[in-house]
């Protein structure tokens, strides 16, 4: 395993480079840091900014404050920065590798971010076990410390991810962040969030469907064109419409491969408790492993309800190719059909000009 960390990096050329940094960059990152405690005292949750050159700063600063309060019993920080279309991180590698490392994290994950890998991974380095969850809208990647119980997390999301669906990612963690003394809480995060963005996802490719179908006429949604014609830029279109559904629709099976193997570690950590937790703390790990747990065959539920839909709107979508194309070529034989009659009737005034232009001669 040390060899496979050894080779892990990521390329000089998919950071931002030193000479583009400037003082006060209006792309802040953005981080979040969560405390547990003893006592009947509330789990605190707060949100920052920092540029990257004040980051190490901040963290010192919260790390000191936890470390020097008795009645901290577990904590989360969580550092968010943007990638380009081209995975290229918005930080200098410089100041990425600084936090990487001062998290812990497993380093052979770099290599997975360098490709962009999607799916859970996960492996285990001392008394830190670290976590990467990789998918459509983001990579989370996080270490766990079972003799303190401080969770360190990356995230790195897409730039075309909307505000709102990162937003709701980090009100999801708010509303669990009691549970901060296992590494399980960004599993069952990412679980929940990744279930319910395929619902809305899969629901905007049924509407994408429906209007093909009203297009063609063909399918649940079709409706019967009177003239049976459709134009054909218009035939063209929904043949590239066809292909954006279809990889969407394969990008969704593949998140459902995610959501189950996410579902499935987290509902198997049971018998293995002391992997993640010492001492008075087994207790409540075990606590907040049954509460995740609990709801377990539901997201599954809900997942295999999911898969099953693609499957019925993989079989739509290939319905709408196969009349699209028969429409395409139907119109393409009109389309020649009339050219063609356009040309015989442009030969036969051509013919009609020839032979009155030779009556005329005759007369002159």
């Amino acid at each position: 395993m040390e060899t496979l960390r050894k080779l892990a990096d990521i390329p000089d050329e998919r950071f931002k480079p030193r000479w583009e940094y400037v003082p006060g960059d209006v792309r802040p990152i953005t981080y979040v840091h969560a405390e547990a405690y003893k006592s009947q005292r509330a789990s605190d949750f707060q949100q920052h900014s920092a540029s990257e050159i004040e980051l190490p700063s901040k963290l010192d600063e919260l790390e000191r404050q936890s470390s020097s309060n008795q009645d901290v019993t577990a904590s989360l920080t969580l550092v968010s920065m943007n990638r380009d279309r081209d995975e290229n991180i918005s930080i200098t590698k410089g100041a990425f590798m600084a936090l990487y490392k001062r998290f812990g994290i497993d380093l052979r994950f770099l290599q997975h971010v360098r490709t962009n890998r999607y799916g859970l991974h996960y492996d285990w380095e001392g008394t830190r076990c670290s976590y990467y969850v990789g998918t459509a809208l983001y990579i989370l990647m996080w270490s766990f410390d079972r003799s303190t119980r401080a969770t360190k997390a990356i995230l790195l999301s897409r730039d075309f991810i909307s505000a709102e669906e990162l937003g709701s990612l980090r009100r999801l963690l708010q509303l669990e962040i009691k549970r901060l003394h296992s590494p399980f809480l960004l599993a069952w995060v990412s679980l929940v969030h990744l279930s319910n963005w395929m619902d809305a996802s899969t629901y905007h490719l049924l509407t994408s469907i429906r209007q093909l179908e009203e297009l063609t006429g063909y399918g649940p949604y079709g409706r019967k064109n009177t003239n049976n014609q459709v134009p054909i830029d218009r035939l063209t279109q929904a043949s590239k419409d066809i292909g954006h559904v279809q990889v969407n629709l394969a990008n969704q099976q593949r998140h459902v491969t995610i959501g189950s193997a996410i579902a499935g570690h987290i509902a198997t950590r049971g018998a293995k408790l002391t992997d993640y937790a010492v001492g008075v703390y087994v207790p409540k790990c075990r606590e907040e492993l049954e509460e995740f747990n609990a709801t377990i065959p539901s997201l599954q539920r809900s997942l295999n309800d999911s898969n099953a839909y693609v499957d019925y709107l993989q079989e739509r979508v290939r319905s709408q190719n196969t009349v699209v194309y028969a429409l395409m070529t139907h119109e393409d034989a009109r389309i020649n059909i009339e050219l063609a009659k356009a040309s015989k009737e442009l030969a036969e005034a051509a013919k009609k000009d020839s032979s009155s232009m030779k009556s005329i001669a005759i007369m002159v």
